[in-house]
């Protein structure tokens, strides 16, 4: 069943198929590209995309169809070793949904997990985690506008683990059971799920679906739902979406992994050959609405503690019916599209890499729907000054469509483009299973052809000639041509002249002149010469993990790993082995200041912007940098080819980095516009207070305050950085697919280039003041301004003294069945709470950890739920754990243990602890002596031991209690905290 192929953004669809156009090659003589939208049908009777169509699909996957119409499609792969991935799409999204059944689609994809003929209310998650799977991280679901998705990730087929996982999506399909009762439970966890979503975001994405596209699908059929249609649910209204929608030849298997094709080929026949429609006619598609063109307008949405943001968005009706087809052309016009929208992109960012940028974000994207086309412009003012950001954008689009991008512009998004496609193919040896899965299942939802990575590039070169400056400067144009803007203004307050003063600043803007622009001047990197390339003085290897040691005359430490997890690409960390810990502790704010200038204004004499230029065509970048307690991390994942100028940009943000003041100015303004954001919601409201709850005696616990950070003393921030760097120890861990030799070299010329270092020790004897705060007490009130519905409430309870990493170990699995029975409790037995977690967390700075259980909940169930999260505490001192639960989380530990190891990153975080100073309450520290040992010592853990934690910790007289309220709801008693600004 071919339908509802649409480009649903030029980029995304530029990303998943083909991602960008190479440099053109100048004795080519262009031929100019067709700027009309192509059409393409599909033919009657075709089944896959690639019918009728000149694209032909990857031969890696095999396909296949049932005689009753349902689709699959299998993809051998062993990254991770023998796990299997497994997607289950339906074509029942919300927009199936007749107006009575808004919510439906959802509800019954959380239907799905409470019961059916063969599997009862209950059991289906634990019958998965017996298998090694987890809930929520390899089992879950998702419904969209267009489609229900099942997701299962099995640690392997053998061990009947691929027949319990067919035979659970073979129960979805059409033998789910759907009991008065259960939906009785379940519409209260929705609920809580809608609950917890109803906030400023939620709010204004309505607010401009309505004012920009009422009569739109997308706008009249929000897969969360309507909650006064939800809350009527029963049995036979649910039963009525199921049976109509849930049909075979509405829905795709695919099955990525460590399978025998022909084995899982006759597995899914047995399984689903019997699965047959219950009603023999088709239902028909449900219209998708439409667009009408509109005169230019305005909308101003007032959100009192929401940043200022303008948009302007150009919607292009078109009832034109392009065909589902997926083709050559259609990919070649949005490729076109694509590069006008990239080279756009890359101008607005440059906005923002000067000196006192006018905005604090700029984001273009063009997108074409069933209805029509939009092009749409997003821009965040600094503070109130939004009609000049306004403006400034709006030039830079009048530029744009006047003078059209320069063939060096355009030069830049090619070379990156060209990047991508070449990195695909020889990426695509060690490509993941789940996420082949993914992109299967989503490039086959969208009826479009998965093509492989040779054949995008050889489509390239198909294509070159074709794509010129002048066609891409007519491409990016158009979308500003034929129809006028709908302007939304999302102000603080009520604003003088309302949406006729936003109007009249776009029409300011528009009748603007336009200044010369300025040419953008090339530039280079220029890596470094510090002197001669440093000297090994001692190689030691390793005989667990299989790595190299290596220790250069200047003391800089390199730690190298061979692997062949992702092919042509290697991790490098350079940890500087001191941290902030090596200054006072009095200021926390310095570090988030350091951090922003150091990683975001470029290397010696470039700045950022053209540092982003310089790299183009090349996996170099500037590293992401951050500022640890212990540590400077720095860390890039570049191709094998790049490493060498990989390292040597390293050494420049280590030497030279540019300081200047734009970061940290950027920095203060979006605090200050995104300050008063948080206490909007229950959830809000916590996290910005959460670092207070349990720890006290450091100023890190103490409450944020805005004016302490826009009071930070950026030059004293910067010279404890500048001694962090020229002082600290280095290690430079280097794991991926390359040779030994070739890294010490490369090491050897970069950092192996730099004086001796002392160190700079840090100063950890000023944590000694840190302590639990008081337990056993009241709860802590604490209040949002949001949604009367929304509420939370917490329960920890303090463990401390003598936790070393075998104990951590133990804690950790008595917390993941913790969150087993919050599940049980009060997710499915109480239906409460949409996502209630639980488990066990240390402290960094101190000897301390703590047990927690967790739910948004309304008000009136904080009591009742508290009740039960003590009564869950209570049995496990009373009772301790049982075998099947202990099962239940270690077997999935233990595989997940196993397909961590294949994971480059996984081994540069080992390697990198070999001199990491190790802080007061890591536990997690110094992990490779113990770490080929892990699954032993998980699965030697018993039910006994965990009780014996249970009832040292899980006690009443150990409670740490945490409450979020509305605060209309808050009698002024005393006992309650109401929500600081």
């Amino acid at each position: 069943m071919i339908k509802h192929f649409i480009v649903r953004t030029a980029s995304l669809f530029c990303i998943s198929v083909l991602i960008a156009l190479p440099a053109l090659p100048q004795q080519v003589v262009a031929q100019a590209i067709s700027q009309t939208r192509p059409i393409a049908a599909t033919p009657p009777g075709a089944v896959w995309p690639w019918e009728g169509s000149d694209l032909k699909p990857s031969k890696d996957v095999v396909y296949g169809v049932l005689p009753n119409g349902m689709r699959y499609a299998i993809r051998p792969n062993n990254l991770p070793e023998k796990q299997v991935s497994l997607r289950f799409r339906i074509e029942a999204g919300s927009k199936y949904e007749r107006d009575d059944q808004r919510g439906f689609a959802h509800f019954l994809e959380h239907m799905a997990f409470n019961g059916s003929t063969n599997i009862p209310e209950g059991e289906l998650t634990k019958t998965m985690e017996r298998l090694g799977a987890s809930f929520g991280s390899h089992v879950n679901a998702h419904v969209s506008l267009e489609e229900t998705m099942y997701k299962l990730d099995i640690p392997s087929a053998d061990g009947g683990r691929l027949d319990t996982a067919l035979s659970i999506f073979r129960e979805t399909a059409d033998r789910l059971l759907l009991k008065d009762d259960a939906i009785k439970r379940e519409i209260g966890v929705v609920i809580s799920e809608m609950n917890d979503g109803d906030g400023p975001g939620r709010r204004i994405r309505r607010q401009l679906s309505q004012f920009l596209r009422p009569n739109d699908i997308s706008t009249l059929r929000e897969p969360i739902g309507i909650k006064e249609i939800v809350e009527t649910a029963t049995s036979a209204k649910v039963r009525e979406f199921y049976e109509t929608w849930y049909r075979p030849e509405r829905s795709i298997l695919v099955i990525t992994g460590n399978v025998d094709v022909e084995a899982t080929k006759a597995l899914i026949a047995a399984k689903f050959s019997d699965w047959k429609p219950k009603t023999a006619k088709a239902p028909p598609e449900p219209d998708n609405g439409f667009w009408t063109k509109e005169p230019i307008r305005a909308k101003v949405i007032v959100e009192p503690e929401q940043p200022i943001v303008v948009m302007v968005t150009l919607n292009r009706p078109d009832e034109t019916d392009y065909g589902d087809l997926d083709t050559s052309e259609k990919r070649k016009w949005s490729i076109l599209q694509s590069v006008a929208e990239g080279v756009f992109q890359r101008r607005l960012a440059r906005l923002q890499l000067v000196d006192n940028p006018p905005t604090l974000g700029v984001f273009y994207q063009n997108s074409v729907s069933e209805n029509g086309l939009t092009a749409a412009l997003t821009v965040m003012p600094r503070e109130d000054a939004w009609q000049e950001a306004l403006k400034t954008v709006v030039i830079e689009m009048r530029q744009a469509v006047a003078t059209g991008f320069t063939s060096d512009e355009i030069e830049e998004v090619f070379k990156e483009g060209r990047l991508t496609l070449e990195r695909a193919i020889k990426e695509e040896p060690t490509r993941r299973t789940t996420g082949i899965s993914g992109a299967l299942i989503n490039s086959l939802g969208l009826d479009s052809v998965s093509t492989s990575p040779q054949d995008n590039l050889a489509n390239f070169d198909r294509w070159i000639t074709e794509i010129t400056p002048e066609a891409v400067n007519r491409a990016f144009a158009t979308w500003w041509q034929g129809a006028e803007p709908s302007l939304v203004m999302l102000s603080k307050k009520p604003m003088e002249g309302g949406e006729a003063a936003v109007v009249e600043a776009w029409k300011a803007a528009m009748a603007a002149p336009l200044p010369t622009r300025e040419e953008v001047k090339k530039a280079e990197f220029k890596p470094l010469d510090l002197g001669p390339a440093g000297k090994v003085k001692t190689v030691e290897e390793l005989a667990h993990p299989k790595a190299k040691v290596v220790i250069f005359e200047n003391g800089v430490r390199l730690s190298f790993m061979h692997t062949d997890y992702t092919k042509d690409r290697a991790s490098i960390r350079v940890g500087i082995n001191s941290g902030h810990l090596a200054f006072p502790q009095d200021d926390p704010y310095w570090t988030s200041f350091a951090d922003a200038t150091w990683g975001g204004d470029g290397i010696g004499d470039l700045t950022l912007d053209q540092s982003i230029s310089a790299f183009a065509g090349r996996s170099t970048s500037l590293a992401s940098v951050r500022i640890d307690p212990d540590t400077l991390e720095m860390s890039a994942s570049p191709a094998i080819a790049d490493l060498p100028e990989q390292l040597q940009v390293m050494l420049s943000q280590v030497v030279e980095p540019r300081m200047g003041p734009r970061p940290a100015s950027l920095l203060r303004d979006a605090l200050k516009t995104s300050w008063d954001s948080y206490n909007q919601t229950a959830a809000g409201v916590y996290s910005f207070y959460e670092g207070t709850f349990f720890q006290t005696g450091n100023p890190i616990y103490d409450e944020p305050d805005l004016q302490k950070y826009l009071a930070n003393d950026d030059e004293k921030g910067k010279a404890y950085l500048k001694r962090l760097r020229e002082e600290g120890t280095i290690h430079v861990v280097v794991v991926g697919d390359t040779d030994f030799d070739s890294v010490v070299t490369a090491v050897a010329k970069t950092f192996g280039t730099l004086p001796k270092r002392a160190g700079l020790p840090l100063n950890i004897s000023q944590l000694s003041t840190i302590r639990s705060v008081p337990t056993g007490q009241p709860a802590r009130i604490l209040t949002h301004k949001g949604q009367a519905e929304q509420a939370i409430v917490h329960v920890s309870w303090r463990t401390n003294a003598g936790i070393d990493p075998i104990d951590a170990e133990r804690m950790d699995t008595l917390g993941e069945i913790l969150q087993l029975r919050l599940t049980d409790k009060v997710r499915e037995a109480a239906g409460q709470s949409y996502s209630p977690n639980g488990g066990w967390t240390s402290s960094l700075y101190a000897d301390l950890g703590r047990f927690y259980a967790h739910a948004s909940v309304t008000p009136d169930q904080v009591k009742p739920v508290e009740a039960i999260i003590d009564g869950i505490a209570a049995d496990l001192v009373k009772d301790g754990v049982t075998l099947d639960e202990l099962k239940r989380v270690v077997e999935p530990a233990v595989k997940s243990q196993a397909r961590s190891r294949q994971n480059n990153g996984y081994w540069s975080v080992i390697l990198s602890e070999l001199d990491t100073p190790k802080l007061p309450g890591a536990s997690t520290g110094f992990r490779k002596d113990r770490e080929a040992q892990t699954e032993a010592r998980l699965q030697a853990i018993t039910p006994a031991q965990l009780h014996e934690i249970a009832k040292r910790y899980l006690l009443p007289q150990n409670t740490i209690r945490i409450q979020v309220l509305p605060e209309k709801q808050v009698k002024p008693d005393g006992k309650a905290a109401p929500a600081k600004p």
